[in-house]
């Protein structure tokens, strides 16, 4: 089907980011630079960089950041936000499984939209879209169109279907369906691809070894869950040593969440060179504590992500880090885990982990410019080390401006495309619809 996009993604244009204090997520301590950006990439960092056809961005009382990076996100179901809820038959899970199928492919645009928009006014430029609602091509079409007109960075991980039986397997064909029509000249340099795999908690070993194989073939990275294991079944473990005698781990996957994961687990995940994923707020609500320091302490390459806009929860990095750092003291009593060490985890080690960090994730000459502002509000004021000031005491509003692969995607406070800044009604009205298709079908009750 032809698929109704918005499209009103800004030019890239030579910048000019002035006296800001850069916090480059490099080796270097922050310091007050001037950054030269021409074909969206960082050309030039240093004191007093000149340019005579350069657009100036006044960066003085500003932090300048390399953008967050995500590296798990649901986009699919952020449409969902509003009708999750305390009630026991509104559980994420509930509600997901009972409104899933009632998505048109329309909805999946705008729901990718949705939590785009509120990707870059939170200050990422790079998200990975997890998608676990694979219906056709379609469906894929739709959320790869709404990240390439959101202008953001990303991977998109092909999965399943939601709710898909144990012994169905995914549409391997689907995949290849997906790389032959996305080649890399559409894509604008800015778009990957992986597949999410279920794995052995999930599927037959029929299923999830014939997944492995498939994409380690197409050389595609594979990312897996490892969540509810423990509420949902009482098992200890999420599988991963089995994966790990299979020889199935290593640095070409990612695990999401292993809350559970044992000791032998986290042993392997190191041996492995495995990464992982946490999405602290949506696993303190519903899976249990983030394992953080105990990630950090085995040298499992470790990165952070908001999971879904359907839980309770923003695209708030500011309080998901805050969060992070209150329960690993209340919980380990240690303080080895740093504000530093956590807007790491954020930036230059989820690159790291989405193996993008050769472009993105740090303010180097040679990368993309992927580049944001946080303006010394008086909620940052005085500032210490920069990196405790941010941590502790920043908000989503004091991100000003947001620059990714170049374009202004966000400037002085507001997002830049007339496309969404009304995406909240149109996000509204589709949730509305996809309810109500919901209750005529009789698979939900308001």
């Amino acid at each position: 089907m032809t698929l109704d996009r918005t499209q009103d993604l800004p030019d890239r244009q030579t910048l000019l980011i002035r006296d800001g204090l850069v916090v480059a997520m490099d080796d270097h301590d922050p310091q007050p630079v001037d950054i030269l950006i021409d074909d969206g990439a960082i050309v030039e960092i240093g004191p007093n960089v000149h340019s005579n056809n350069a657009t100036v961005i006044d960066a003085s009382s500003h932090f300048v950041l390399p953008g967050f990076i995500d590296t798990h996100w649901h986009l699919w179901n952020s449409l969902l936000r509003g009708t999750v809820g305390d009630a026991p038959d509104r559980d994420y899970f509930t509600v997901k499984r009972s409104l899933a199928p009632h998505h048109d492919v329309s909805d999946f645009y705008w729901a990718a939209r949705f939590g785009l928009a509120e990707a870059v006014d939170a200050g990422f430029t790079t998200v990975h879209n997890w998608d676990h609602n694979v219906r056709n091509a379609d469906d894929v079409d739709a959320n790869i169109s709404a990240h390439l007109d959101a202008g953001l960075r990303g991977r998109f991980s092909y999965g399943p279907r939601d709710n898909s039986g144990s012994e169905e397997p995914m549409d391997l064909h689907g995949v290849q369906s997906m790389l032959r029509r996305w080649t890399p000249d559409l894509l604008d340099g800015r778009i990957t691809f992986g597949v999410a795999l279920r794995g052995p908690y999930r599927t037959t070993p029929e299923v999830y070894r014939e997944e492995w194989r498939y994409a380690r073939a197409a050389k595609l990275p594979i990312t897996m869950h490892c969540d509810r294991c423990l509420r949902e079944r009482g098992c200890k473990s999420c599988g991963l040593t089995l994966l790990d005698s299979e020889g199935l781990l290593g640095p070409d996957v990612q695990i999401v969440h292993a809350v559970h994961a044992s000791t032998e687990d986290l042993a392997a995940l190191t041996r492995t060179g495995t990464t992982v994923s946490l999405s602290p707020v949506t696993e303190l609500q519903t899976m249990g504590f983030p394992q953080v320091s105990e990630l950090i302490a085995a040298g499992i390459q470790t990165s952070f992500s908001i999971d879904t806009l359907a839980m309770p929860t923003t695209a708030d990095v500011f309080t998901a880090l805050r969060t992070v750092l209150s329960v690993e003291r209340a919980r380990t009593g240690s303080t080895d885990i740093t504000a530093r060490k956590l807007l790491r985890m954020f930036t230059i080690e989820a690159a790291d982990g989405l193996g993008l960090a050769d472009s993105t994730g740090s303010i180097a000459i040679g990368k993309r410019a992927d580049i944001i502002l946080i303006r010394q509000d008086p909620n940052l004021l005085p500032v210490g080390d920069p990196f405790e000031t941010l941590v502790y005491n920043g908000r989503t509003d004091n991100v000003k401006t947001v620059i990714a692969d170049g374009r202004i995607l966000k400037h002085d406070g507001a997002l830049t495309q007339p496309s969404v800044r009304d995406i909240g009604s149109i996000a509204q009205s589709r949730r509305d619809a996809i309810v109500a298709r919901a209750a005529a079908a009789g698979h939900w009750q308001s």
